[in-house]
Parts: C-alpha cells; structure tokens; sequence
C-alpha cells in the first residue's frame, strides 16, 4: 500500500500548502529587505546632513577666526557685519578675513546668506580704496558655494562687549553708523572712528523643523 501512495507523488492539497508557504516567505523576505533598504537610506541620509552641517560649521568658524587679525590694519570698514534684512530675505553675515596669496597676505570677502532654501557662502576679493575717495575700487564678483539646503530659517547674533548678545537687526546700523562720513568728522584729525569690535556669533538654523545653534568665538 505504501508503494502505490508515494507512486502517485503530491496531492493538489499539498502543492497549494507550499506555494502558500513559499508566498508568506517571500513576503516575509521582500518586506526584511525592504526595511533593511529603508535603514540604509536614512543612515546614508543622516551621514550627509551631518557631513555637510559639519563642514559649514567649520568653515565659519574658520572664517571668524581668520577675520579677527584684520582689526589690526585700522579699515573703516569693520571685520565682521550684518546686513539689513528685507521683507523676504534675512539678514547676512559679513566679514573681511586674511587668505594666503601668491606672495602676500591678502583680504577676502565672506558673505554667508540664505537665498532659495540654500545656505550660501559667497566670497571674493577685498581691495581698499583711495584715501581720499577719488578712485574707486571695482566690484569683484563673488563665488557662491552651497554649503547646505533645505534651510527653512536662519538668524544671527553678535556679542558686543557691555552690552551681550544683539540681534544682527540692532548691529547693522551701529556697524553702519561707525562707518559713516560724520563719524569720521566727529574724531580729532588723524584719528579714524571707534568700529564696534564683535567678539562673538551665533548661528541658528531651522532645517527640517529642527533647530540647531552653534556659538562661535571671535577672538583668540
């Protein structure tokens, strides 16, 4: 009798039991790989946004504290500024730093800004102009890099020593007022105006709903 059975090989009852068990195990499969898949990718993910929040980080942190020698040449203009927010742009941070060239030291213009989502940083050479205005030095174009998107947000502070942290809303014009022609006439000959000197910034950005603040210093 067991002869004849195993002869007669598999029943369709059991062809259908396994073709099920097959399917619940490649459903079984496909979804662990998918989810392995999904880990994956918010890992390499998370490892970009981390890459390049780091490298923002350290660029200007770079920039900050190579702007602070730049007090000793006695410019008009300040080492470190913020520029007037508008209705639909908000406010930038500028500065003047040292960079190696070919065969001195030369002055480069940093600005960081938000423009489309984008944390920008922009930069080009600085050139001071003739002591007494009548040669103009020509606007250099600046090249921009992304350092970093989706950016919903980003504010700026400055600390101001006797006074604490302000707003790059409230430093702008005291920055811009050190600069002026009547600021200069107000001192003995000779002697240039007193720029505000920031010893401190700090950056807040809003990516992805989250917040993150990072508080450079600017002094050695």
């Amino acid at each position: 009798m067991s002869r004849r059975r195993s002869a007669h090989g598999f029943t369709l009852l059991e062809l259908l039991v396994a073709v099920a068990l097959l399917s619940v195990l490649a459903v079984l499969t496909w979804r662990g790989m998918d989810s392995v898949l999904r880990g994956r990718d918010r890992i390499v993910s998370t490892s970009d946004d981390l890459r390049s929040l780091t490298v923002a980080m350290t660029q200007m942190e770079e920039d900050l504290r190579r702007s602070w020698p730049i007090r000793l040449l006695g410019l008009a203009e300040p080492s470190i500024s913020f520029s007037m927010a508008g209705e639909r742009e908000p406010p930038s941070l500028g500065l003047l730093r040292e960079t190696r060239g070919s065969d001195a030291v030369q002055v480069q213009r940093v600005i960081y800004r938000l423009r489309d989502g984008v944390f920008e940083r922009g930069f080009s050479l600085w050139a001071a102009p003739s002591p007494d205005g009548a040669q103009k030095v020509p606007a250099t174009p600046f090249t921009w890099q992304p350092i970093m998107r989706d950016v919903q947000a980003i504010e700026f502070r400055g600390w101001l020593d006797g006074r604490g942290w302000l707003p790059a809303a409230a430093l702008a014009p005291l920055l811009v007022a050190a600069q002026l022609p009547a600021a200069a006439a107000a001192q003995p000959a000779g002697v240039r105006p007193v720029v505000p000197q920031l010893t401190g910034v700090e950056l807040t950005l809003v990516r992805r709903g989250e917040r993150i603040v990072r508080v450079f210093a600017v002094a050695d």
